[in-house]
C-alpha cells in the first residue's frame, strides 16, 4: 500500500505508432534503399569511367584526315 502512494503513476502502454504486422513498410523501404543504392553505384561507375584515362592509349587521328591524300 505504502508503495502504490509513493510511486509516481506509471503511463499506460501505448500501441507502437507504425503498427505493420505483415512487415509491409519494412519491405518498402528496403527495396527503396536498395534502389537508391544501387543507382548510387551507378553513378559512381559512370563518374570513375569520365574520369579514366589511359595514359598509354593511342592519339586518335581527327576524322577529316583519315582518308586524304596530300596530293590534290
Amino acid at each position: 500500500m505504502i508503495n502504490e502512494l509513493l510511486d509516481p503513476p506509471r503511463p499506460r502502454p501505448c500501441p507502437p505508432v507504425f503498427d505493420d504486422p505483415h512487415g509491409r513498410r519494412r519491405r518498402i523501404v528496403t527495396a527503396f534503399g536498395t534502389l537508391v543504392g544501387a543507382l548510387c553505384l551507378c553513378v559512381l561507375a559512370v563518374a570513375a569511367g569520365v574520369l579514366y584515362t589511359d595514359a598509354e592509349a593511342p592519339v586518335p587521328d581527327p576524322a577529316g584526315a583519315v582518308h586524304t591524300t596530300g596530293r590534290r
